[in-house]
This record gives C-alpha cells, sequence and structure tokens, in this order.
C-alpha cells in the first residue's frame, strides 16, 4: 500500500509564510456582553481588512439585537446564518468553509448551545425526539437511563456530528478566522453530580472556578482563551490564553467600558 508523503518546512519557511489564523474562544455569563463583543470584533475588522468578510452561525438568535444596538456603526460585512438544528450547524458550516477567502471571519453563538444541538441530534436518530421529550418520557415510564440504547453509539452519533463535520474542521482550517463564544456556569458540588475528568483538568489548568460550558474538551483547543466578567456594573476581559501573544504577559486583563470597545482593547493589549 503506498504511503502519503509529508513536506518538510524549515524555520525560516515556517516564520515566513501566512499569518496564523485566530482561534479565540470568549467565555462569560449571560449579560457580560459577549455577543457585542462579537458585533465589535465585526466592526474593528470592517476598519482594518475592508475586504474581509465576517460569517456568523448563530444559535441563540441574540445576534441581530446586538447588532442594531450598534445603531450607526453597525457593521455591514457581516454574512449571517441563524442555526436551529445541529444539521443545519453542519451545512451552515460547510458553506463558510466553501465560500470563505484567507483572512475571513467565522463568529459562532455559541458552543455551549450547539454541543445541546448536537445531543439534540443523538436523541432524535435514536428515539425520534429532542432530549427534553426523551428524559420527560424516561421519567414517566421510570427508566433509569439518561441514555437510550447502546451508550457508545449515541454518543458515536454526537460526536460524529459535532466533531467530525463542525468543530474539526474549524481547527483545521489554516486560513478562516475563529472566535467562538461560551457560558460558563459554577462546578457541580463535591458528591452531588461528578465533574468530568476534562472539564475539572481545564479548570485547574486555567485558574478559574468555572465551567465553560460546551463539549468537553473545546478549551484546549483555543489559542486564545477569554474570560468576560462584570464586576460593579463594570465589565473586564481576562485573557486567560494567548498562544499568539508575542509580548512578556499574556494573561493580561483590561476593562471593556462600552459595549462597543472589546476589539479595540483586545487587539491594543493582546497584539
Amino acid at each position: 500500500m503506498a504511503t502519503e508523503s509529508v513536506t518538510p518546512l524549515s524555520s525560516a519557511q515556517l516564520l515566513g509564510g501566512p499569518d496564523i489564523r485566530e482561534f479565540i474562544g470568549l467565555a462569560g455569563k449571560d449579560g457580560t456582553g459577549k455577543s457585542s463583543a462579537v458585533v465589535s470584533l465585526a466592526w474593528y475588522v470592517q476598519q482594518m481588512h475592508p475586504e474581509a468578510q465576517f460569517f456568523v452561525e448563530d444559535t441563540e438568535n441574540k445576534f441581530r439585537s446586538a447588532l442594531k444596538s450598534f445603531g450607526a456603526d453597525a457593521p455591514t460585512n457581516i454574512i449571517y446564518y441563524k442555526c436551529d438544528t445541529m444539521n443545519q450547524v453542519t451545512s451552515s458550516t460547510a458553506e463558510v468553509l466553501r465560500r470563505h477567502r484567507p483572512g475571513d471571519w467565522l463568529a459562532v453563538e455559541s458552543l455551549s448551545r450547539i454541543w445541546e444541538r448536537a445531543q439534540d441530534l443523538g436523541y432524535q436518530v435514536r428515539e425520534g425526539v429532542n432530549k427534553v421529550e426523551y428524559l420527560e418520557r424516561r421519567r414517566d415510564k421510570g427508566s433509569k437511563s439518561p441514555i437510550p440504547g447502546n451508550v457508545a453509539d449515541f454518543w458515536a452519533i454526537v460526536k460524529g456530528a459535532h466533531d467530525s463535520a463542525f468543530f474539526d474542521l474549524l481547527t483545521q482550517s489554516e486560513d478562516l478566522n475563529v472566535i467562538a463564544t461560551t457560558t460558563i456556569a459554577k462546578p457541580p458540588k463535591e458528591g452531588f453530580i461528578k465533574e468530568s475528568v476534562d472539564r475539572k483538568a481545564v479548570r485547574v489548568e486555567l485558574g478559574i472556578d468555572a465551567n465553560l460550558e460546551g463539549a468537553p474538551r473545546i478549551p484546549y483547543y483555543f489559542e486564545t482563551l477569554c474570560l468576560l466578567d462584570v464586576r460593579g456594573g463594570q465589565v473586564s476581559c481576562r485573557v486567560l490564553r494567548d498562544n499568539l501573544s508575542t509580548k512578556d504577559e499574556t494573561r493580561v486583563e483590561f476593562a471593556v467600558p462600552t459595549r462597543r470597545d472589546w476589539a479595540l482593547e483586545f487587539w491594543g493589549q493582546c497584539r
């Protein structure tokens, strides 16, 4: 059987090649301004790179209101996909990867909701209903298992849709910039609900007392990971990881004075 060869690259080729694409995770509780931060990034991209397209996959139906709140400053480079199901997420992702040009952006709102959609797909395939309906049916029948049928087969469906047809495709693209939002939640109390090993490891690595929602291993793949927080009415952004920064101090924290300022502050502080 023929083997596939790999062409080696020198240090000069690596350093002299095209810019490394941005792959940013933006986490925060509801109401911290994640959607507005995405709009501010679209505005910033339009100012700096007028030819760039800014794709948006929206599963939360919050992006349009955030966009309208910018008034006359609302960016006009948006190509918007409203995704209500996992199949719509995978379909729009495939279209973005076909349509994009080097330097374009994709914003994903949000990874926590997409992980729920992927699980819904697993329940739909196995039982013909979504997760909530299945769990209600299970309760009525007195069933103990939250997973229909063979557990391995169920998760193969879920991860196949989420990983192979969505997230893995984004991580493998070398010229599409990505920013993806997710929500956070407090970790479960000891002895109440068992916390996944991956989620706990992420919390320990990043030094945060919060769960980043979505597929458990997603935070490992981000080149840059930011956490939005509100303290005393003031929004701040804490950079938990920034592999693309050339500065000595990469774990910075900065204020976000208004909903329009996240991108300007991030690029000023981190790039």
